[in-house]
C-alpha cells in the first residue's frame, strides 16, 4: 500500500474489499462456545416440554410448594425467614398476642436466625409435609413475654500438656 493512497478513502476502501486476510476474523473462546452449546440444548428441553404458559405456571406452583419440603438445616436463610414469619402468625392467633408483642417476638427470631441461633434440627421442629414450624426449643413464653434460651457452648481454655526440663526445673527448686 502506497502512502499517496492513504488520503484517498475510496481506494483504501476497495484495498479492503480486495485483500480479505486484512480483516481479522477472531474464533470464540472455547468457554463461551461451550456455554452457548449448553444454552442451545437447553433451550431445545424448554421448548419441547413447556410450550404454553399454563404449562410453566403449573410448574412454578410445583416448585412453589415443593421448596420447602426440606429439613430445616437444608433451608437458606430467606425460606427459614419465611417460615419464621408463618410461625409468629400462629402464635399471634395461639396466645392472643399484641401488635408490640408480635413485633418483639418476629425481631427477636429474626436476629437470631440471622445470626446463626436457629440452625440446628434440634432447636426447631420443622415439619417437612406441612411446611410448618411446629416448636422453636430455645424459646419461652413466660409472663406474656417471649425469650430465647440459647445455651452457648463454652470452650475450656487450652493449655500446654507439655511442659519443657527448664520449667520442671523451676518447679521442683520452688
Amino acid at each position: 500500500m502506497d502512502l499517496k493512497n492513504v488520503l484517498n478513502e475510496s481506494e483504501v476502501k476497495e484495498d479492503i474489499t480486495e485483500k480479505p486476510e486484512l480483516v481479522r476474523k477472531h474464533k470464540k473462546p472455547v468457554q463461551l462456545r461451550d456455554i452457548e452449546s449448553r444454552s442451545a440444548t437447553n433451550r431445545k428441553i424448554t421448548q419441547e416440554n413447556f410450550e404454553t404458559d399454563e404449562n410453566i405456571r403449573s410448574l412454578l406452583e410445583k416448585e412453589k410448594e415443593e421448596i420447602y419440603k426440606q429439613s430445616w438445616n437444608k433451608l437458606d436463610n430467606g425460606m427459614k425467614i419465611n417460615r419464621l414469619k408463618v410461625f409468629v402468625k400462629q402464635e399471634v392467633e395461639k396466645n392472643n398476642l399484641t401488635s408490640d408483642e408480635r413485633i418483639s417476638l418476629m425481631k427477636l427470631l429474626l436476629n437470631a436466625c440471622r445470626q446463626n441461633k436457629l440452625n440446628r434440627n434440634s432447636d426447631v421442629i420443622y415439619d417437612k409435609e406441612t411446611c410448618l414450624i411446629k416448636e422453636i426449643k430455645v424459646l419461652r413464653y413466660e409472663n406474656q413475654k417471649y425469650n430465647l434460651e440459647l445455651n452457648e457452648i463454652k470452650k475450656p481454655k487450652q493449655t500446654s500438656k507439655s511442659k519443657s526440663n527448664i520449667e520442671r526445673l523451676l518447679k521442683s527448686k520452688h
